[in-house]
């Protein structure tokens, strides 16, 4: 029995010691801390380069998720394809997040250079009168000093991930690629050409046909009571309806309601990629908040927006009066 108790007592007593002996590495290295923060002019160095140094600001990631209920557009699209779309649809958002970027880049160049030069100073005779152990003093300084280094952001993480589900979630699938500055920077520099390259210009033509989900073309066959709107055919009469753009994707058209129509295969073939002179008379028919879903003007790629003249409402072009583009609406 009194083995055990012995045991015991040790065992609390070692306890104890080891409690007291960690409270005590505790207030020497906040003391030390203190002290070396006080006194390290290396730290005091790099305060003066952090505080002389200005890098930007900026969110370094963003991620575009697109959801298909067609698997024939999902199959079709690239996520460079989105990360185009997107950067064309925000150029001055993108824009000015490479420019900070790239200016960060150049910034760090120099900063690194320089804190790179500031080197420790201590000796052993001034840790002494410190009352810190040399060895102890380098570690932590060393600590203090790399966590006081600037890290600005220097690259971009853009993310594109693509989902398709069947109609019962039988079938699930998935696409997801990264992107980084260089390939955004890239991509900026190709959409911002007035005249986009052929590459370019079938990605982005292939997103906004993705748009036209197999919910929205039911919508808007419904809505056109399932019949041409040019020749009134219909599927009764062995007619094959499309959802056709008004304004073709190709002149800067959009997949918004207003922009679609129901077309038979003959009338569409038949209009190609013209624009008419006139809006059909049911883009009317839904409200005024729906209308203003604008649509790209093939002019100068401004918007084109429901406006009130004369001789009644029409389409008209936000850079009016440098853009003059107008579109009448059928009464």
């Amino acid at each position: 029995m009194w083995p055990y108790a012995i045991y015991k007592i040790v065992v609390m007593v070692v306890s104890v010691i080891c409690v007291a002996i960690a409270i005590a590495f505790i207030i020497f290295d906040f003391v030390a801390t203190k002290k070396i923060k006080l006194h390290s002019q290396r730290l005091k160095h790099l305060e003066l380069l952090n505080d002389s140094t200005s890098f930007s600001t900026v969110v370094n990631e963003r991620t575009n998720q697109k959801h298909y209920d067609n698997k024939s557009s999902f199959n079709k699209m690239s996520p460079a394809y989105l990360m185009a779309a997107d950067i064309r649809n925000n150029l001055a958002y993108f824009s000015d997040v490479c420019e900070k970027i790239k200016k960060n880049r150049e910034i760090h160049k120099t900063y690194t250079s320089q804190y790179s030069q500031i080197t420790a100073s201590i000796t052993k005779e001034e840790c002494e009168k410190l009352k810190i152990p040399f060895f102890f003093y380098k570690a932590k300084e060393e600590k203090l000093f790399k966590e006081a280094i600037l890290n600005p952001v220097l690259d971009y993480k853009y993310t594109v991930i693509i989902s398709y589900s069947s109609p019962k979630g039988n079938v699930k699938l998935r696409k997801e690629e990264s992107f980084n500055l260089d390939n955004i920077f890239a991509c900026l520099e190709s959409v911002s050409r007035s005249r986009l390259d052929k590459k370019t210009y079938e990605g982005l033509a292939a997103v906004e046909r993705g748009e036209v989900s197999d919910s929205l073309r039911y919508d808007i066959m419904n809505r056109d009571e399932f019949r041409c709107v040019i020749c009134g055919a219909s599927a009764k009469e062995g007619a094959h309806l499309h959802v056709d753009h008004i304004i073709p994707i190709a002149k800067g058209g959009k997949s918004v309601p207003n922009n679609l129509r129901t077309l038979c295969e003959r009338c569409n073939i038949g209009k190609s990629d013209k624009i008419e002179s006139e809006i059909p008379k049911y883009t009317l028919q839904k409200s005024e908040a729906q209308i203003q879903e604008n649509i790209v003007c093939p002019q100068c790629g401004g918007n084109l927006s429901i406006k009130k003249g004369k001789y009644g409402k029409f389409y008209g072009c936000s850079n009016y009066p440098n853009c003059k583009y107008t579109l009448t609406i059928k009464k």
